[in-house]
């Protein structure tokens, strides 16, 4: 479901930059009390380490 091929070719011709090291995932359906881990502590986590890897540009693509 994610593009790296695709995204690989796209840094090799420099038509963007590098990718990041680390590839994040949310899977299946998330409701009731998961909906808070979610959003106040997952998503907090997530958005920490891009932050410490320097990514400026996040690609959500669904499943």
């Amino acid at each position: 479901m994610f593009p790296l091929d695709r995204l690989r070719e796209l840094a090799s011709e420099g038509t963007i930059g590098k990718l990041a090291a680390s590839y994040y995932a949310f899977m299946g359906h998330i409701d009731g009390e998961h909906i808070d881990t979610l959003v106040y502590t997952t998503a907090k986590d997530v958005a920490q380490k891009l932050k410490e890897d320097e990514v400026e540009v996040v690609l959500l693509t669904p499943a």
